[in-house]
């Protein structure tokens, strides 16, 4: 009995090793084990950036000096560009044909325009009195439409999700995804002897499209992004947040 048991097994096993994919081989159509992904992008970046510095002590003001007053320097920067290709790689692992878990980097140089303008503020603080803060006009600064290059890349971790398992239905392919991670940029102006101005934060992706198999483990399709950075540098609230949108090809491996 114990033998008719161990072949029943073995073939149960054996069966079920033929049906489903291995590790080194999985089905196709299918995204298991690893994953990859490639893609080019039209994109169009804007951004509000700002730099503000703040100044305590005996300051001069128009030929006088404040004693114990405050000064303070705002820079506002304004950009919007587009760049074609912004390029993007995924690496990671898929799991169970229903979703991808990768490591995300892109990059993109742009180029559009940029606002520029720079303010001071100046407030004589009085013991026991609040600072009244008053704009200093004269030294006020204005620039509009400058050209500008920027460089932006992003680098995190997301999932792609593919919810429809059924190969056969017109929708097999579709996709959804998401990513958090950290966004550098830079951005080289000539305005009011500033010739950069950058800045940094967390930022969050959001992917929706659609692809078709042409090998049995190979996928093209098409993306709809967008992108949204938080600033953290300096920056005011008003003018301390970037955002992309993108329209990417897309090239996908397992």
């Amino acid at each position: 009995m114990r033998k008719i048991i161990a072949i029943l097994v073995l073939c149960i096993a054996g069966i079920a090793s033929a049906e489903s994919p291995s590790a080194d081989k999985p089905a196709a159509h299918e995204h298991r084990g690893f994953y990859s992904n490639m893609s080019f992008a039209f994109a169009y970046n804007w951004y509000k950036n700002s730099r503000e510095d703040l100044t305590r002590g005996y300051l001069e003001n128009g030929g006088n000096y404040i004693n114990n007053g405050k000064r303070r320097n705002v820079d506002y920067y304004e950009f919007d560009g587009k760049t074609f290709p912004m390029s993007e790689f995924k690496f990671g692992v898929g799991i169970a044909n229903l979703a991808a878990v990768h490591f995300v980097f892109n990059i993109g140089f742009f180029a559009g325009s940029l606002d520029y303008k720079y303010e001071v503020y100046l407030s004589q603080c009085t013991l026991g009195e609040k600072c009244l803060e008053n704009l200093d006009e004269s030294r006020t600064i204005e620039e509009k439409s400058r050209d500008a290059f920027g460089l932006r890349t992003f680098f995190g971790l997301g999932t792609t999700f593919y919810p429809i398992q059924d190969k056969t239905s017109p929708m097999n392919g579709l996709f959804v995804g998401g990513s958090v991670g950290y966004t550098l940029f830079v951005t080289m102006i000539n305005a009011c002897d500033e010739e950069t101005t950058g800045n940094g934060g967390i930022s969050f992706q959001l992917e929706l499209g659609k692809e078709w198999w042409v090998s049995d483990h190979v996928s093209i399709g098409f993306g709809l992004g967008f992108a949204h950075t938080g600033f953290v540098w300096q920056t005011l609230d008003s003018h301390s947040s970037d955002n992309v949108v993108s329209l990417s090809f897309r090239l996908t491996r397992g």
